[in-house]
């Protein structure tokens, strides 16, 4: 070892010698190149064409094109040297033409529609003429390019297609600027204006690779599409059919209704506009609401009760009911929502099925739908929903994600290819830290120079020679110098090593004492040369690049790379990814001991001045700062301190004490001056050079400068604003959490891509709105109470309000308002603008967010080692592996935890105290029954017994029938309360028994299998106990102690929990999740850290601020004080920021993107602490609201999909081999019987000839082809039926379904005449063909039995009946192969959904009668007004309740069913009459926010993994079936061949339809090509495979055949008869 670094020794020092002597003339050249480098970047591609030029012009011999990848000629005449060509290749035209785009999407964000109407305005003129001239300059610039280029051709102007859309976006400018000559105004030309910005994607290459990566999507995406359509077109037939026209019936007067006076509406409305009208149920049909259920009239907060008689009698404040002679239930004229919401035609069907898939606004369709025609109908919108929403979208998301990786790889290769010339750093390729140490390393290259070019500029002013030092001070003060960069370098090293990757951690210290003793001995005869590193460069630079000029010396270092013993570690906290400042242990060991002796060895051979000795002490305290610094008690301190420093930020609240107020603000100035002396501390120790360095150092640094800034400027009274960068302390945490760290790695690896995305974002946002002004701008206006006309919130009337209202409407909430009132205000059409903006914005855009985030997770994954593989485990493998595989994985994932450990201890400790009779009885169950005990013995037999745990199961499905059934509006003496309460004594009872049955057996608690040691059993016994100390409670009067009695039947809920622990595929599910929550956790605190961050800068922003005035005519009202002296109400807004909780329980709202937009508006408008809100008062809160929203709703909380699907993947390599194996014996079958089934004589081979034509065309392509395009004809007519349609529409119609019908009855017989009765009913697609014709033939007699009146028949049966006709939309599915893979997919994923499913179903069943419990009595009516609940939402009982978690899991208005519930009980008011009590406030907050997150974040996400996991699968699966076919194929061709050398040439024709599957005639030609290929180097050379070979050489015993075409079928004998060979 010593040699081995004596030799190294000797090395480096010879090396830093030369080094030393070519050191400043390498530095000199190297700053020449490097300048020279970056002036060719700053050049474009372009330049790379002129240098190409001049090669070419000076090199004669050879005719060298300029530009070889364009076109030598164009137009017939211009080469590319010819005159106006080569002027069209010009560098600065594409900035130019940048620039003018942005000057575009200026005056486009200057239109304003509400002043710009007839352009009469000095703004709207010069505008006009900007767009004029910017019209011109793409012209321009289109025809520049058409010259450089060419027109037409690959390589030419429109062979690209950013090209084409330039030149369509020209084109139609022409189109408007001639329309405008002849006065013909035109909109939907003028509004491809907006297209201009997407020209700025082209010229921006990382935006273009994202565009490119989304286009390379859409193939597959198109069958997502195509499954949407048909998803859509299914559903739509079925609501035209169903419901056309239900939605107008409203309650009118009878006929013959008659009064002096006339009714004040024509017919019922429940409010002044009718926004939400109340719709009956017709007769005929059986819905929720009839005419009867009109509520009584009210005026003035009182209900009337007089009535018509009495109308003319004026009594004083009493008045007439007339609500109640509304008693005719009758179609009237208008539909819901501004006649948006309606089933009269399939386009309007559409519309209300994108907005149910969209999940917003859902529930209020699907309740008008069950108050006009049936309870029952909410089975289509869950149905709709699961399959449009739950799979449909998420498989969108899944392709996208799955294509994103692979495209992104190879635009990657494209990208570094085009800039490895310039070598500047790609951000793209580049690692975490990268970026910042690229830019730090330019500041300090910049900074040097500056400082030479001073020095000599001083020296030459001077009038000094070039290499001046001064008197006396060559070669002391070079001594210096030298060693003091040397121990420097010491401090530095670590770091700059580690972050270049140089694993030379160990030997940096060591190396560096050598190198200090060369410098300080003798003087080098080159010390006197100017000294080009500045004193705080470190020399471990010039150590680095010593190996470049010696390859012994870097030989010696790679052979000693890892003697120390700090480089595993270094290693592994490099590789880790982990951004650190250095390796601390590291540092420590290596580091001290290395630097002192290299400064005793630099105080020995210099002499002992004072001035020296003062230089060793400073160099002496910054060692011994570093070692303080880098401890790890220090850094722990650090910790503490932001965590205090974070509680005393969030304790601030509204009407805080004066106390606290100074106390928080002693606090601030402490903490303040704490992290202003880490600041200093490690200023001193690392220096300025290394300090900055490190991104987290500066972060922190800015934070503190801030901080100092703020207080200062406190006692000044301004620079409030500062105060909230203080929160950015939190963020400080991170440093301190590996796990949280590696996360953040992850996000700054996706950082480029994500700033990529929030471009095009941006933009995306940016041409919507601008679209969004011209179409809507002006149009959406409101009527106030006041009878006043006044703009929604939500409108186009400014460049600001448009962007807010898109991203509003990309978030999805309250977007069918907008719908709505844009349909209103222009025309049905209108609503294409939306569902365009939804689908591209939401199911593509953002799903490629999540597809960035999914990627880098799962590079991550790929980096690191297998040693995270916390068990997400194997929801796949539920059905597969057994429990025991599973169990030993639970056992390695979790290791011993320190709890347990501590139990062990104190058991060990209580053994000592042990009587003799426990040791003597420790087989012994409960120290009672002996293991030979009778009944102990009968016990284990019951246990044992294969039926004992379906009857508990039994047991416990019966239980929780009676859970479902318990209501608290149940009268106490009542048969059901009575029912239910000896139910539950007796099901006590049975639990109590099994309980002590398993004690019995198995023993409490001592013993390996003992009932407390599984956590099952736990649960089981600890519900056990409670319903027994229930039953004691109640039996003991329970009315005295009823929130205790409460409590109880609260738990009793949880009763349903024992299910998991019965049934394995859930169990494995449950334990699963629970092992996952470790990385779920790491997400959630980065999570909290921001909701910490916002919650706290809420607070500070909008404390007090969210109170309101609540009276008849509050419009004069500006405070608090005006409002109680006119006795009005001066309340608060239940998501409020008045403490850190509230604002934390709003931030949630806000995350889950439900309600936002009502409390963005209340930040909007707040003025301040009791000041009432003014309109739109402070827009620049907007930014608050967005920034959350996009911080967290959109990036954090899309990072859960990430994690899910990255423990997914990494749990599941557990079983890649098993699951490898049983692919592989699942392939081995498959060809076995494939081969089988090719060596068999075709079934047709004994047909006549009348049956083989019939055959030929059954399985002919063409006949598909001709179904396909009928079905598809089909399917337009059935949706051309309509509301009120004429009767000769009706009579067409119905003599089309006539021939549709013949058409599939003919086909049907056909092939049951070419398959034979039994072949026919095998194929699952024959079976669907008989069905469908069997009941179109029924339909059909059925209407011609109505028409003639023959039979009295519902009319419900026939409606049913036609709506069956769909089915043959199913028959579509056969052809589109693309739409049936992802269909295949979805279905195999449905056995691992079903296990999720079932445990969401308990999750519901366990909210649903938690719900019942909590909210069963709150009362929704007049006197209470509810916000998200209502008649058909409420919690009365267990089957409404299962309904409304639905919806809340949806997220559809969730947050107003959590504000129903958050009520105050209203003072003098007794609780009951109510449904209140104070402890809702806290537990309401509590039930809402657990079953959102595990419902709408834990749920999808985990369908989305499984969807990935399965579409990756049938990919494979595709290409292993092609494969197969095509060896099969092979083979078949070959041993054709085999016989045709046998001499037996009549099997030629034959072996052509070999392998083209089941008698597709087309396959011959391909086959004998096959064949022809495949013989000569198969069938000769090498012996054939498996069954073919076999078959081959077996060929004179055994009847060899093939599959023939029908064709080759007729002339079958003769074939037959030579078939051997």
């Amino acid at each position: 070892m010593r040699q081995l670094l004596d030799t190294l020794r000797g090395f480096y020092c010879i090396c830093l010698e030369k080094q030393i002597e070519e050191g400043i003339i390498q530095e000199e050249r190297r700053e020449t190149e490097e300048e020279g480098q970056l002036v060719e970047c700053e050049g474009d591609d372009e330049d790379e064409d002129d240098d190409d030029d001049d090669d070419g012009s000076s090199d004669t011999s050879v005719l060298v094109v300029p530009y070889p990848e364009l076109v030598p000629v164009v137009f017939f005449c211009l080469k590319q040297t010819t005159c106006p060509r080569s002027f069209c290749f010009s560098t600065w035209f594409e900035r130019v033409s940048m620039m003018v785009i942005l000057l575009n999407c200026v005056t486009l964000g200057m239109y304003q529609p509400c002043e710009n109407i007839d352009c009469s305005s000095d703004r709207c003129q010069i505008l006009k003429a900007f767009d004029a001239f910017i019209y011109i300059f793409f012209a321009l610039e289109m025809v520049i390019k058409m010259v450089a280029l060419g027109i037409f051709g690959r390589r030419c102007y429109l062979g690209d297609t950013w090209n084409r859309l330039d030149f369509f976006i020209v084109m139609a400018g022409m189109v408007e600027y001639s329309l405008d000559l002849q006065n013909v105004n035109f909109t939907a030309i003028r509004t491809v204006r907006v297209l201009r910005p997407l020209k700025a994607i082209n010229r921006v290459p990382s935006m273009r690779i994202l565009v490119n990566l989304l286009l390379d999507t859409l193939p597959m995406l198109g069958n997502v599409l195509l499954l949407c359509f048909f998803v859509f077109f299914i559903f739509g037939i079925i609501g035209v059919q169903l419901w056309a026209g239900l939605l107008r019936n409203r309650c009118y007067p009878e006929e013959n209704f008659t009064l002096g006076i006339s009714l004040p509406r024509p017919y019922y409305m429940a409010d002044e506009d009718d926004e939400r009208p109340f719709i009956c149920s017709l007769p005929v049909d059986n819905g929720i609401m009839s005419c009867s259920d009109v509520p009584a009239r009210r005026e003035g907060g009182r209900t009337c009760c007089l009535d018509k008689d009495d109308a003319l009698v004026s009594v004083a404040g009493l008045c007439v009911n007339w609500n109640q002679y509304y008693t005719r239930c009758h179609t009237g004229y208008s539909n819901p929502h501004k006649g948006a919401i309606n089933f009269d035609n399939i386009a309007y069907a559409w519309i209300v099925i994108f907005q149910v898939i969209t999940l917003e606004g859902w529930v209020e369709i699907m309740y008008y739908v069950m108050d006009a025609h049936s309870f029952y109908n909410f089975i289509y919108f869950i149905l709709l929903i699961i399959v449009g929403s739950f799979f449909m979208i998420n498989l969108c998301l899944v392709v996208i994600a799955t294509q994103f990786s692979e495209t992104k790889q190879r635009e990657h290769q494209l990208m570094q290819e085009q800039r490895a010339r310039c070598s500047s750093s790609s951000t793209l390729a580049s690692e975490p830290g990268d970026c910042y140490e690229e830019l730090f390393q330019l500041v300090c290259h910049v900074l040097r120079k500056a400082r030479r070019q001073t020095v000599a500029l001083f020296n030459t002013l001077r009038g000094k020679p070039r290499g001046f030092r001064g008197v006396g001070r060559g070669r002391v003060g070079g001594e210096g110098r030298e060693r003091k960069r040397g121990v420097e370098a010491r401090y530095v090293t670590g770091n700059i090593l580690k972050e270049r990757n140089i694993k030379m951690h160990a030997l940096a210290a060591k190396t560096l004492t050598p190198s200090i003793c060369i410098l300080s001995g003798p003087p080098c005869p080159h010390h006197n040369k100017p000294d080009h590193a500045s004193s705080s460069e470190p020399m471990a630079l010039t150590a680095a690049s010593a190996t470049d000029g010696c390859p012994q010396c870097a030989a010696a270092l790679t052979l000693a790379d890892g003697v120390g013993p700090a480089r595993s570690a270094a290693n592994d906290e490099a590789e880790e990814g982990a951004v650190e400042e250095t390796d601390r242990e590291d540092v420590q060991s290596g580091g001290k001991e290395k630097a002192k002796k290299g400064l005793d060895s630099a105080g020995t051979n210099v002499g002992c001045s004072p001035k020296k000795r003062c230089k060793e002490l400073w160099y002496e305290i910054r060692t011994k700062l570093w070692g303080i610094v880098e401890s790890k008690y220090f850094n722990r301190g650090i910790m503490i301190a932001i965590l205090i420093n974070t509680i005393s930020m969030g304790i601030e609240h509204h009407e805080q004490p004066e106390e606290l107020t100074n106390v928080l603000e002693i606090c601030n100035i402490v903490f303040t001056s704490m992290f202003s002396l880490e600041m200093i501390l490690k200023l001193t120790a690392f220096g300025s050079f290394n300090y900055l360095r490190n991104p987290y150092n500066v972060f922190d640094g800015v934070i503190v400068i801030i901080s100092v800034c703020e207080i200062v400027g406190q006692s000044d009274g301004g620079l409030s604003v500062l105060r909230t960068f203080r929160l950015l302390r939190v963020l400080k945490l991170v440093r301190f959490m590996p796990a949280l760290r590696r996360q953040l790695v992850v996000l700054m690896k996706t950082m480029d891509n994500v700033a990529t995305f929030c471009m095009l974002l941006m933009l995306f946002i940016f041409i919507f709105s601008i679209l969004g002004m011209h179409i809507f701008g002006c149009k959406f206006s409101l009527k106030t109470e006041t009878g006043d006309t006044v703009p929604d919130r939500k409108n186009f009337d400014s460049l600001l309000w448009a962007i807010v209202t898109v991203f509003q409407i990309l978030t999805q909430e309250d977007w069918n308002v907008v719908l709505y009132n844009g349909m209103a205000a222009t025309s049905p059409v209108a609503a294409l603008y939306f569902v365009a903006l939804m689908t591209f914005g939401n199911y593509v855009l953002f799903n490629l967010l999540v597809a960035i985030l999914v990627e880098g997770f799962q590079a991550e994954v790929r980096r690191l080692s297998a040693k995270y593989c916390h068990v997400w485990v194997l929801i796949h493998v539920a059905q597969s592996v057994e429990k025991s595989l599973v169990m030993l994985i639970l056992l390695i994932s979790f290791p011993s935890s320190p709890m347990k450990s501590l139990c062990f201890r104190i058991q060990k400790m209580m053994e000592v105290y042990k009587p003799d009779w426990c040791e003597s009885r420790e087989e012994w169950s409960v120290y009672l029954f002996s293991p030979q005990n009778k009944f102990r013995l009968l016990c284990q037999s019951i246990i044992a017994h294969k039926l004992f745990d379906y009857v508990v199961l039994a047991f416990i499905f019966l239980n929780c029938i009676t859970v479902a059934l318990e209501r608290p509006k149940i009268l106490q003496g009542s048969l059901e309360r009575l029912f239910l309460t000896i139910s539950n004594y007796i099901f006590t009872a049975i639990f109590v028994a099994e309980m002590t049955v398993k004690v019995v057996s198995m023993g409490l608690y001592l013993g390996e299998t003992a009932y407390l040691r599984s956590s099952w059993n736990i649960l089981d016994g600890f519900l056990v106990f409670v319903s027994l100390i229930d039953i004691v409670v109640s039996m003991a009067g329970g009315a005295k102690i009823l929130g205790v009695l409460r409590v109880l039947r609260l738990l009793r809920t949880l009763r349903p929990l024992r299910v998991i622990s019965r049934a394995p595929g859930l169990k494995l599910v449950v334990e699963t999740l629970i092992t996952s929550l470790k990385p779920i956790g790491n997400i959630v605190l980065i999570c909290c850290a921001f909701f910490i961050i916002f919650g706290i800068l809420g607070v500070q922003l909008f404390k007090g601020k969210f109170y309101y005035c609540v009276g008849f005519d509050v419009k004069n009202i500006t405070n608090k004080s005006d409002c109680l002296a006119a006795n009005y109400r001066w309340v608060h807004h239940k998501y409020n920021f008045d403490n850190l909780g509230q604002a934390l329980m709003s931030l949630f709202v806000l995350a889950s993107k439900d309600g936002w937009v009502n409390i963005m508006y209340h930040g909007l408008d707040a003025v301040g602490i009791d000041q009432q809100p003014v309109t739109n008062n402070n827009p620049w809160m907007l930014l608050y609201f967005i920034s959350f929203l996009l911080i967290v709703s959109f990036f954090v909380l899309n990072m859960f999909v990430g994690v899910v699907v990255e423990n997914f993947h990494k749990c599941r390599q557990h079983q890649e081999v098993e699951e490898a194996r049983r692919r592989e014996e699942k392939r081995q079958r498959r060809m076995e019987k494939k081969r089988r089934k090719a060596q068999k004589l075709p079934y047709y081979s004994n047909y006549g000839r009348a049956r083989l034509a019939i055959h030929a065309l059954c399985t002919s392509h063409y006949l598909d082809l001709v179904i396909t395009f009928i079905i598809c004809i089909n399917v337009i007519t059935m949706s051309l039926e309509h509301y009120n349609q004429p009767q000769s529409l009706e009579t067409a119609l119905k003599y089309c379904n006539y021939f549709f019908t013949s058409t599939f009855v003919i086909e049907a017989s056909l092939k049951l005449v070419a398959f034979g009765f039994r072949r026919f009913f095998k194929d699952r697609w024959n079976q669907l063909d008989l069905a469908i014709v069997l009941l179109s033939v029924m339909g059909i007699t059925l209407e011609e039995i109505e028409i003639n009146a023959s039979l009295p028949i519902n009319p419900t049966i026939i409606r049913i009946m036609r709506v069956l006709r769909i089915a043959r939309v199913l028959k579509l599915l056969k052809m589109a192969t693309g739409m049936r893979a992802l269909l295949d997919t979805v279905v195999q994923a449905l056995p691992q959904v079903g296990n999720l499913g079932l445990l969401f179903m308990l999750l519901f069943f366990i909210y649903a009668a938690l719900g019942v419990e909590l909210f069963g009595e709150l009362v929704c009516n007049a006197d209470y007004p509810c916000e998200g609940m209502s008649r058909h939402a409420t919690f009365e009982n267990f089957g409404m309740a299962f309904l409304t978690l639905f919806q809340v899991s949806t997220g559809d208005n969730w947050n107003g069913i959590m504000k129903d519930t958050l009520r105050e009980c209203p003072p003098g008011h007794p609780g009951a009459d109510y449904g209140c009590h104070a402890g809702l406030q806290f537990i309401s907050p509590m039930y809402f926010v657990s079953f959102v997150l595990t419902a709408q974040f834990v749920l999808i996400n985990v369908v989305v993994a499984v969807l990935m996991k399965h579409l990756d699968d049938s990919n494979k699966e595709a290409q292993e079936d092609a494969e197969m076919d095509a060896e099969i194929e092979l083979e078949l061709a070959q041993g054709g061949l085999c016989c045709m050398m046998g001499g037996i040439g009549a099997i030629a024709g034959a072996t052509g339809g070999a392998a083209g599957g089941v008698g597709v005639g087309g396959a011959a030609s391909g086959a004998i090509a096959a064949g022809m290929v495949g013989g000569p180097s198969g069938g000769m050379m090498a012996p054939l495979r498996d069954g073919g070979g076999a078959a081959a050489h077996e060929g004179h015993t055994h009847h060899r055949s093939q599959l023939y075409s029908p064709a080759q079928a007729s002339g079958l004998s003769g074939i037959q008869e030579s078939n051997y060979c």
